[in-house]
């Protein structure tokens, strides 16, 4: 049986290697519960994902504050999209650009030509969770900071 890839394929920060090490080009958009500019970003990603079908796997990371993942991968907003080829990064946006952005920029992941002008948009400061949680469940939060809305590789 093979698996539809015309919708978002949500996933783990643990599946993220193996899809990468496959060399396919993929977009990544880390996420938190609870953040309205991601909110809003997946009726865009539904499209993309369908749109785009069979040449980029569209993927969420739904809870992206886990310390050692916000730390991995450098994140310091929600949403952040990551454009990744061959098993490196190509771009990132962080925020919802909206569609017209999201497009140019999986145009640029496909081809390599017409690097498309730095996006950005609405987006929430992460707070990632380090250790075990607090007393109460409550988890210590740890504000991460970062500078510049996309970086090509």
């Amino acid at each position: 049986m093979r698996a539809a890839l015309d919708t978002p394929i949500r996933t783990t920060a643990a599946v993220i290697d193996e899809i990468l090490a496959t060399g396919y080009p993929a977009l990544i958009v880390f996420e938190t519960p609870g953040c309205e500019p991601c909110q809003l970003l997946r009726p865009v990603l539904d499209t993309l994902a369908c749109e785009y079908q069979g040449r980029v796997l569209v993927l969420r990371v739904p809870d992206a504050s886990e310390g050692w993942l916000a730390a991995r991968y450098h994140l310091s907003f929600v949403p952040t999209l990551l454009f990744c080829r061959d098993a490196g990064e190509h771009a990132r946006i962080k925020g919802n650009p909206g569609r017209a952005a999201l497009r140019a920029h999986l145009e640029y992941l496909l081809s390599g030509n017409d690097r498309p002008d730095p996006a950005e948009g609405p987006r929430h400061t992460l707070e990632a969770r380090f250790g075990a949680p607090a007393p109460h469940g409550a988890w210590q939060p740890c504000a991460l900071l970062g500078a510049g809305s996309l970086t090509a590789h």
